[in-house]
C-alpha cells in the first residue's frame, strides 16, 4: 500500500503517519526529511528558513524508493507522488493553524503564508487536481486517534472552502499585512 498524507504545515501529518504507522505496519517516508538527506534541493531561502526542492530529482528519487511500498508518504507536495493508493489531506482552520503555528515558534512570515495558503487551499487545490482518491478530513477540533480512525475506515468529509466561513475576509487581510510588511524589505 501506498499512502499519501499531506497538508498544509501544521495539519498534523507527521503524527497521524506514526500513528497509521503503528497501526497498519507501514514504514514512513518524509518527503521534508528525504529532500534534505539525499539534497534534492536547488537553494535555501534564508527568509523562511526552508530549502527550495529540485522537483525533478525528487520525483525521480521518489519513484525509486517507493517501489518497495507499504510505505506512507508524508508530505506538503502531494503531486511529486506517483499513484498513490489513498491520499489523505488534512485541513485546519487557518485562523487556529496560524495561532499554533506562531506558538510552535514559527516566524510570524513563516506562520502567516502557511494560514493563507491553507485558506485558499493551496495544498488542496494541487491534492484534488492531482489525484481522484483524496480523501479530505477537516482535523480542527479532531484529536489524531479520530483522525487516524476516519482514515482507516475511509470515512472521509466534504471538501473544506474556509473562503465561505465568517470572519475569514477579515482574517485574510491580516494575514495580508503581515506578508505585506516583509515584502517591503
Amino acid at each position: 500500500m501506498l499512502l499519501v498524507i499531506t497538508g498544509t504545515p501544521g495539519t498534523g501529518k507527521s503524527t497521524l503517519a506514526k500513528v497509521l504507522s503503528e497501526k497498519l505496519s507501514l514504514s514512513i517516508l518524509s518527503v521534508s526529511q528525504f529532500v534534505i538527506e539525499r539534497k534534492l534541493y536547488t537553494d535555501y531561502d534564508e527568509l523562511r528558513k526552508s530549502y527550495v526542492i529540485d522537483e525533478d530529482r525528487l520525483v525521480d528519487a521518489l519513484r525509486d524508493e517507493l517501489k518497495k511500498g507499504n510505505v506512507i508518504v508524508e508530505t506538503i507536495y502531494p503531486s511529486v507522488i506517483e499513484n498513490p493508493d489513498l491520499v489523505v489531506l488534512l485541513r485546519k482552520d487557518p485562523r487556529i493553524l496560524y495561532k499554533e503555528l506562531i506558538n510552535r515558534g514559527w516566524s510570524e512570515l513563516k506562520s502567516a503564508e502557511n494560514a493563507m495558503s491553507e485558506a485558499i487551499g493551496y495544498v488542496a487545490s494541487e491534492a484534488w487536481d492531482t489525484f481522484v482518491n483524496v480523501c479530505e478530513i477537516d482535523v480542527t477540533k479532531l484529536n489524531v486517534e479520530e483522525t487516524a480512525n476516519l482514515v482507516i475506515s475511509r470515512k472521509c468529509m466534504d471538501k473544506v472552502d474556509w473562503l465561505s466561513y465568517d470572519g475569514m475576509e477579515e482574517f485574510l487581510s491580516f494575514l495580508d499585512n503581515v506578508i505585506s510588511r516583509y515584502s517591503e524589505h
